[in-house]
């Protein structure tokens, strides 16, 4: 069995991956394919097109000249990446790992949501600037017993409520697979810090615009770990300069990075970081090995001596 990685060239990927792939009887291959020529020229015989990040080359037209393909393989979340459609009315099935960043994205939306709260950039910005007395600048409120609204209910965002159960917070989530989905409308008056954890889809690209964040509470706070299109900026930016919003907490945008004149870049009430919500320590051996368990499950288990499977 044959597996194309198609986002690192020969070298690039941990020793112990490309050992713990080959000890499964999988054969792999490392390039960096920058188009689609490339694409069909190294994988033509590949059973699984693998890659992390963003999609180099894979697109409907590339597929069809791939006929020996059957898995698409990204680690990681999120699939808004890969012509899923494109894909699966190919016979082509479609894979991630989300697991794999569920705890560190959990734990950078919590983070995002405390320092939110507590306008901890705030008073830092304050202290460096000079100025010792910052109560004015608090929010109003503490995290302790209020409602926490979660827009996707998948692994990232059950570790989030979990992880928040000591504040004693209402939880409310919305997620049309959940059976005790709240309807977003409901979650979003209710809600005084709303959490998205949605993977973007046609259906999810701008799930949170103007009318939405009308009904938001005032005051109330934001947070996007999922991706940067669930919002619509523009709407954003305006409930955060009204102060109908108290602030956004972001490490998704629309244009990653953002020009340097991004309105978003200007306003004290909003913590941006690069998309390294998944990054840590420990990310990349969770990373990795889960990619390796990944791969080996596509493939079907070889008979064991005497014929018969194990």
């Amino acid at each position: 069995m044959i597996v194309a990685m198609i986002s690192r060239d020969p070298g690039e990927l941990p020793d112990w991956v490309e050992q713990g792939i080959a000890g499964a009887g999988i054969t792999l291959r490392c390039r960096r394919c920058a188009d689609p020529d490339a694409l069909v020229a190294f994988a033509a015989d590949a059973e699984v097109l693998w890659f992390c990040g963003p999609n180099p080359c894979i697109t409907p037209g590339a597929l069809d000249r791939l006929p020996r393909c059957q898995h698409i393989f990204r680690s990681g979340s999120g699939l808004d990446a890969v012509p899923v459609e494109a894909a699966r009315a190919r016979g082509i099935a479609v894979h991630n790992t989300p697991e794999s960043i569920a705890e560190s994205v959990a734990e950078h939306a919590v983070a995002l949501i405390l320092a939110l709260v507590r306008q901890v950039t705030v008073q830092d910005r304050r202290v460096r600037d000079g100025k010792w007395d910052g109560s004015e600048e608090l929010q109003q409120w503490h995290l302790s017993r209020r409602c926490l609204g979660l827009v996707g209910y998948g692994n990232i965002a059950r570790r989030v409520e979990h992880m928040l159960q000591g504040f004693e917070l209402r939880v409310l989530h919305h997620d049309p697979f959940s059976p005790q989905s709240t309807p977003l409308p409901h979650l979003l008056r209710q809600a005084d810090v709303v959490s998205l954890h949605c993977p973007l889809t046609n259906e999810t690209r701008h799930l949170i615009g103007a009318p939405e964040l009308a009904l938001m509470k005032p005051g109330a706070l934001l947070v996007n770990t999922a991706r940067g299109p669930v919002v619509d900026e523009a709407a954003l930016v305006e409930a955060l300069r009204s102060g109908h919003l108290g602030g956004a907490g972001l490490d998704v945008l629309d244009q990653e990075p953002p020009p340097p004149d991004h309105p978003l870049l200007a306003l004290d009430n909003v913590i941006l970081s690069p998309h390294i919500a998944a990054f840590s320590a420990d990310f990349e051996r969770n990373f990795w090995q889960a990619s390796i368990d990944k791969l080996v499950s596509l493939f079907p288990t070889p008979p064991a001596p005497g014929g018969t499977r194990r």
